[in-house]
């Protein structure tokens, strides 16, 4: 994790970041949201905080972990299918050692849930002997999956209960405390239990523009906030200090049942390509699956073609423009000039 840590820290303070400070993206609706949930809280006999399993840490919502920290609480970092498995493993021990629950789940996957819901109900189990109405509350910062989760825990526990006693999703508004702007589901009758989703919710200031950057590139925070190009700058200084693109390296060579004519880097055989033009047998999923092929191969041979040292800072830059300029041509997106691009992003930034 130091490693990466390093990476990442080195990748922020790429001159492509210069004039960054801290990030400003508070809208009203977060204001109100984060006094309700603070409000809420109080009432709560367990959190279940969720979090990017990408960025367990960069995806905490700072101000609210000193009232988290006095709670009943489980981690539950979420998207674990889009993480590196060993990565992840080194993060759940991380936790563990600091004495904090905390389990990975995918919360599309039906087992995944229900591992967490056996974890939740193993946290109640002295609770449930003593309150007739228990309240576990979800939260976390936009775009994390707390939505993904508490249908899932919705179809699991609909399921269970028998066909005249499905639960179905309200409002839970009769609880003390408990406003229209929190809904949630009853999950038990005995004893009664409620799952409170809420919104997501951001700090009002995030402090380093590298926690920025990895909350815009999970799309916590709008594009638009920190930069589109700086982002892809960050994301493509994270790829090649890590040397990930010599993974690709099979992609390059292999040949493809298509006509690989359709990807040739001249931009008028790629725009003229029938393969570009139709969308092989009507499918979605099949032409992204090209695109990403046809990106990582673009990656792994501007790499590849890079005579220079990746390891000084300047000679990285001119690697991560020469990738753009080809990942422009794969995108069709005409070139504009990064101070045109980003004139206004930089003014969303305060020093």
């Amino acid at each position: 994790m130091r490693g990466l840590a390093r990476a990442g820290k080195r990748a922020s303070e790429m001159a492509f970041n210069a004039g960054g400070g801290a990030v400003n993206w508070f809208p009203g609706h977060m204001a109100a949201a984060s006094r309700a949930i603070r409000d809420r809280l109080k009432l709560a006999d367990l959190v279940l905080e969720v979090r990017d399993a990408r960025i367990p840490l960069s995806s905490a919502n700072e101000d609210l972990q000193p009232v988290l920290a006095s709670k009943r609480r489980i981690l539950a970092l979420n998207k674990k299918d889009l993480a590196n498995p060993n990565i992840m493993n080194r993060w759940l021990h991380h936790f563990e050692s600091c004495k904090q629950d905390c389990i990975s789940i995918n919360a599309h996957s039906t087992s995944s849930v229900s591992q967490l819901l056996g974890l939740v109900e193993f946290k109640l189990k002295e609770a449930i002997s003593k309150e007739p109405t228990l309240l576990v509350m979800v939260v976390g910062v936009p775009n994390v999956g707390k939505s993904a989760l508490i249908n899932s825990i919705h179809r699991i526990v609909t399921s269970r209960s028998p066909v005249q006693d499905k639960n179905k999703r309200a409002t839970v508004g009769p609880l003390p405390g408990v406003t229209q702007d929190i809904a949630g589901y009853k999950i038990s009758s005995q004893p009664s239990i409620y799952v409170l989703d809420t919104p997501g919710v951001l700090v009002p200031s995030i402090p380093d523009m590298e926690t920025g950057l990895k909350l815009a590139l999970t799309g916590a925070v709008k594009d638009s906030v920190v930069g589109e190009e700086r982002i892809a700058k960050y994301l493509l200084s994270l790829l090649n200090i890590r040397k990930t693109p010599l993974h690709w390296e099979r992609l390059v060579y292999r040949r493809e049942q298509f006509n690989e004519d359709a990807f040739n880097s001249n931009e008028k055989d790629y725009r003229d390509s029938p393969r570009r033009r139709r969308r092989p047998n009507n499918s979605d999923a099949l032409y992204v699956q090209d695109m990403v092929m046809e990106v990582q191969r673009t990656l792994c041979s501007t790499f590849m073609d890079f005579a220079d040292n990746t390891e000084d800072e300047n000679e990285l830059e001119s690697l991560i423009d020469s990738q753009l300029v080809a990942l422009r041509k794969v995108f069709r997106i005409p070139h504009k000039p990064f101070d045109e691009t980003h004139e206004q992003s930089f003014c969303l930034f305060q020093n």
